[in-house]
Formats: C-alpha cells, structure tokens, sequence
C-alpha cells in the first residue's frame, strides 16, 4: 500500500512531519523524532509480503514484511510489522500499530568508533 511505502521512507530519510501525515488525524500515535531508533541510517528499504484481512470497506488489518540494508552494509535485514489501516477522506490512513511484538530486536550495526 502507497501509505506504509510512504510512511517508511519518511522514517527512512528522517521526516517526521511526513510519517505523521501517514497517520489518521488526531490518533496521537504518530512517531515521534527517534522513536523508529533500532532503524540504523539506510539507503534503500523495501516492503514485502503484505497480508490483508479486510474489517470493513473502510478498515483493513495488514502484516508485512520490512527490509532494508544498513549504510555500508550488504547484510540485508528484515523484520515483520502490522498495523491497522483505515480509509479517511478518501485515502488510506494508519490508525494504530498491531502490537508491540512486530518491534524487532535491536542488533547494532557494526561500524568504526570515534574516540
């Protein structure tokens, strides 16, 4: 869907403004500037897998697949996420996130280190 492509390139390039618009209005769960911290700086990131399950005509519940390979790295990595989409105004909107597990693990990118 174009509003999970869009909203994890805003996480990507660092926008929060753009990732809030990715939000239904006023649903206070938009990210907040480092929320997203476990996401090291990346040049390229992609969504697969998607999984839908359609509540109504206007709400949609959808699992995915989130991949990315670090800055300087070729080590592809990838996590799964859910969230629950709705429609509002005419477009898809996220309403909320499906839960704290679809967070992935933190594993630090390994890199040199300025003393």
């Amino acid at each position: 869907m174009t509003t999970l492509q869009s909203y994890w390139e805003a996480l990507r390039e660092g926008d929060a403004d753009a990732a809030a618009d990715c939000f239904v209005e006023g649903n206070g769960n938009s990210p907040l500037p480092g929320a997203l911290w476990f996401l090291p700086p990346t040049d390229h990131l992609w969504l697969a897998g998607m999984e839908t399950l359609p509540v109504s005509t206007t709400r949609v519940l959808i699992s995915y697949e989130v991949h990315y390979r670090p800055v300087d790295s070729g080590e592809e990595r990838m996590f799964r996420v859910g969230s629950e989409l709705v429609r509002s105004k005419g477009e898809w909107r996220i309403a909320t996130p499906l839960g704290e597990a679809s967070l992935p693990q933190w594993r630090p990118v390994s890199g040199p280190v300025d003393i």
